[in-house]
């Protein structure tokens, strides 16, 4: 069984007229923007709180900047070796890419329209905005956007996960995965036992 080489695929051959492929990408973006809150989910709970695929990240992320930052006065970073603890670096997301690309170009090859630069476009956004706003969580300045409610309901949102961390997962935008898979908790941060203890270095949580 022969596999179509990657330049007869519909992103690299598309031959209709340019605003249908703007469309088609656009859809796949809006589509895989929903996926991503999933895959969001996933990453953050099975990976960042766990260790069944390794303890790399989990060391960085459940044992290093929870063990850091609290939901109390922590959750805002009280210096530069906490700012430091905050956002994504380069191999974050080379990582996410090549978890997704190959969703996305199966999905194009499937359906045998140009959805790869929508798919991958929006991974990219979402890892962007993940690590602009829990940046601007983390470490605040006084803007009129962190004055929002959008803004403040995320904030909240994110806090509440550092009190709980079985809790609450997604973290930018609506938290469309935690919503449907049961883990949004609305529960006061300061109300939550998690938020007065160590985290626990030899978890598998």
């Amino acid at each position: 069984m022969s596999y179509p080489a990657l330049w007869y695929m519909p992103t690299f051959s598309f031959q209709g007229p340019w605003h249908h492929y703007v469309l088609w990408n656009a859809l796949a973006f809006a589509a895989a923007a929903i996926l991503n809150s999933f895959i969001e989910w996933w990453a953050h709970h099975f990976i960042l709180h766990g260790t069944r695929f390794g303890r790399f990240a989990y060391d960085l992320h459940h044992v290093g900047h929870h063990g850091m930052f609290r939901a109390d006065e922590t959750y805002h970073a009280q210096n530069d070796e906490m700012r430091s603890h905050v956002t994504f670096v380069l191999r974050d997301y080379v990582m996410f890419l090549l978890v997704t690309t190959p969703i996305w170009t199966a999905a194009e090859l499937l359906a045998g329209r140009p959805f790869l630069v929508g798919g991958v476009l929006a991974t990219l956004t979402g890892l962007q905005m993940f690590n602009s706003f829990h940046w601007r969580f983390h470490v605040p300045s006084d803007t009129w956007f962190q004055r929002t409610s959008f803004f403040l309901f995320l904030k909240e949102h994110h806090r509440r996960h550092h009190a709980d961390m079985n809790s609450n997962f997604n973290v930018y935008c609506f938290p469309l995965a935690d919503w449907v898979l049961g883990t949004l908790k609305r529960k006061p941060a300061e109300d939550a036992p998690q938020s007065r203890q160590k985290v626990d270095a030899g978890s598998t949580r």
